[in-house]
This record gives structure tokens, sequence and C-alpha cells, in this order.
């Protein structure tokens, strides 16, 4: 008697091999959004699957690579014309400007349609952004909740791992000037 069995993939297979993998590319290129947590939530995945498909986007060029906080910008509109789109928006008045810490602020006015220029239809379409993002920030408040107690399962402690996330986000003199008084208080008060 013998017993065969599904041959298992190879833990080498291309990652493109994954099924979801082009909706999850399509889903980033619609909404612009290269969030590893926002992918997880729209497609319902784990979070090994939605890296894997976010580093394959990078490696294609579809977003760039995670900066020092992690975020990633979506490099390519939904049809891959990234020229096409900075075209579109210089015509539009969008401006790119580098500021003293050499980091790029681009500027897009926002043109409303005529029947949304009077003083009540830009006041409610503002607070109407304003909510969608409130919305956005408690996912994104839940996320770093979850990862949080994550690292505290695996053995971290969640209260330094905050501070260092706090301290990473300052310049390195103002970091530098705010341990230096650290020190002061702590001298004066006879603390080691």
């Amino acid at each position: 008697m013998s017993v065969q069995t599904a041959a298992a993939p190879p833990a080498t297979a291309p990652i493109n091999a994954l099924a979801d993998y082009d909706d999850a590319k399509a889903l980033v290129l619609h909404h612009q959004k290269a969030s590893i947590s926002w992918l997880q939530r729209q497609m319902g995945v784990g979070y090994n699957v939605a890296v894997r498909h976010v580093e394959l986007m990078e490696a294609e060029g579809v977003v760039s690579a995670p900066d020092h906080v992690g975020r990633r910008t979506v490099l390519q509109q939904a049809d891959g014309k990234l020229q096409k789109l900075a075209e579109d928006l210089y015509r539009k008045g969008a401006r790119i400007q580098a500021n003293s810490d050499g980091d790029a602020q681009i500027t897009i006015p926002i043109d409303l349609p005529e029947q949304h220029r009077s003083p009540d239809d830009r006041l409610r379409l503002l607070i109407e952004r304003i909510e969608r993002l409130e919305e956005e920030k408690k996912g994104i408040g839940d996320d770093i909740k979850d990862v949080y107690g994550e690292a505290k399962a695996s053995g971290y402690d969640a209260k330094i791992m905050r501070q260092i996330v706090r301290l990473r986000k300052m310049r390195p003199d103002d970091r530098r000037d705010m341990e230096a008084v650290l020190e002061t208080y702590k001298n004066a008060l006879g603390i080691d």
C-alpha cells in the first residue's frame, strides 16, 4: 500500500506565485497607499503575506524602500505612468521644495469644482476629510497597539520601545540637548 501526498511548493517559490499578489498590487496602486497594516486589513491576510507583497512591489519599483520610520511611497499610478502624474501635478500648480533638512515637500493646490466653491461647501469638504483621516488614524493606532502587544509577547519592553521610537523621531541636536538637561537634573537630585 502506498500513500500519495500532494507535492508541497518549494520554499523558494517565487513570490509572484501567490495568487493574490496582483490584487494587492492593484489595491496599492488604486488607493496610492503602501502601508503593510493597511494592506493586511484590506485583503484579510497575515503580516508576513502583506510584507512579501510589498517587498515584491518594492523590487518591481511600484513602491519605495521604507524610510527611517518605515513609511513607503507609491511610485506609480494605477496605469504605471509616473511621469504623466508628475506632469499633471506640475500643470495644476504643484511644486516640490526641499527644506533645510533636505526633505522634499510637495505642495498641491486644491482646485474645487464650481459647485463646491462656497465657504459652506469648502468647510464641509474639509470636515469630511478630517473625519476620514481620524478614522484612518484610529485604525493606525490600533495597528500600533497590536505591534506593541506582539513585541511584549516576544519579551520586549513596550515602554522602552515607545521611548526609542520617540527618540528616533527627534533631531540629533534636540536629542543631545534633552539628554544633557536630563543628566543635569539627575545629578542635581542625586539620582544615579
